[in-house]
């Protein structure tokens, strides 16, 4: 049950890329669902190393240290895309490792079908693992993208066994030097071994191109209940950014992100302050990136948190 809890406090906060294809400039940010895949036209691939601290404010707490290598990219052409992860990573000494895949197969210049499968695996005793099969379409019309997907949610822990299935709509455009989707998602209740209860979402994104400056912006909000005898859960999430460039190689991305999460009266509130300094040409992408908690907190207690990431892609 903890773990389908994580999923969906993950999912409520990775909007960004859902309905329409990734835009910004440094080409390597990850689509969100196999809706934007659908109209995928990328070609690159990308590896990324990161690293987080966390700790409570008591006496006698430890470091809780998060590390992932991740190597992902895509490919497409004018019918076919395709885009595929792997992430090995560690969490305060326990394997967590993912394999994704999304593919997507253009009928002609309206209409588009996706398939996409994603399993996670965490090193706990017993074993946990988790997956997502998602099946998407989406239609082109003019400027204006509409796209839809459904995705089964698997989960296994020792005698735990089961899936509940998440239902996403939603339009957008890629005109004019500037992107946006908005939509909503509803996770349907599952009432035996899993026991989660029925949540809906709303979502909203953009990207927008000015002169030198590239903004970039989601906002996502969920409510329902943790399980199907009740238990009230929301979950909203904020994102904002801007990219400078620097002369015609460099760029510096200073943002903000804030979260906050309530499971059955448990909150936990966070606002990070980012920096993103990198380098951009002859087809590649260099980022250091640095995220530090300015508030966080968990259950009346505060916590320090602190992460960095090394990211670097090649775009064909």
């Amino acid at each position: 049950m903890t773990g389908i809890i994580a999923m969906a406090v993950l999912s409520s906060a990775a909007f960004a890329n859902t309905i329409v294809p990734e835009t910004s400039r440094d080409g390597k940010t990850k689509n969100a669902s196999v809706i934007a895949t659908t109209g995928e036209m990328r070609t690159f691939v990308a590896g990324e190393y990161n690293s987080k601290t966390t700790e409570a404010d008591t006496a006698g707490a430890q470091e809780v240290d998060t590390t992932n290598m991740n190597v992902y990219g895509a490919w497409s052409n004018k019918m076919i895309s395709v885009e595929a992860d792997i992430n090995m990573g560690e969490d305060a000494d326990t394997d967590n490792d993912s394999y994704g895949v999304q593919a997507a197969y253009r009928i002609n210049k309206q209409f588009a079908l996706g398939l996409g499968y994603t399993m996670m695996s965490q090193d706990t005793t017993p074993e946990t693992d988790m997956s997502v099969l998602e099946i998407a379409g989406s239609y082109n019309m003019n400027d204006l993208v509409i796209g839809a997907s459904f995705a089964i949610n698997s989960y296994e822990q020792g005698t735990t066994d089961g899936s509940y299935n998440t239902l996403t709509v939603g339009v957008g455009s890629n005109a004019n030097n500037m992107s946006w989707e908005a939509g909503l998602t509803y996770d349907m209740e599952e009432d035996t071994d899993l026991d989660v209860g029925s949540k809906i979402g709303l979502f909203a994104g953009m990207t927008k191109v000015v002169n030198n400056i590239e903004l970039d912006g989601d906002l996502s909000y969920k409510t329902g209940d943790v399980t199907s005898a009740g238990g009230d859960y929301t979950a909203l999430g904020f994102n904002f950014d801007a990219e400078f460039l620097v002369g015609k190689m460099f760029y510096i991305t200073p943002g903000l992100n804030y979260s906050s999460v309530d499971v059955a009266g448990t909150e936990t509130n966070q606002l990070d302050l980012s920096a993103d300094f990198g380098y951009r040409a002859n087809k590649i992408d260099a980022t250091f990136g640095i995220d530090y908690a300015v508030m966080a907190e968990s259950n009346d207690v505060d916590f320090d948190s602190m992460a960095w990431k090394v990211n670097v892609a090649y775009n064909f």
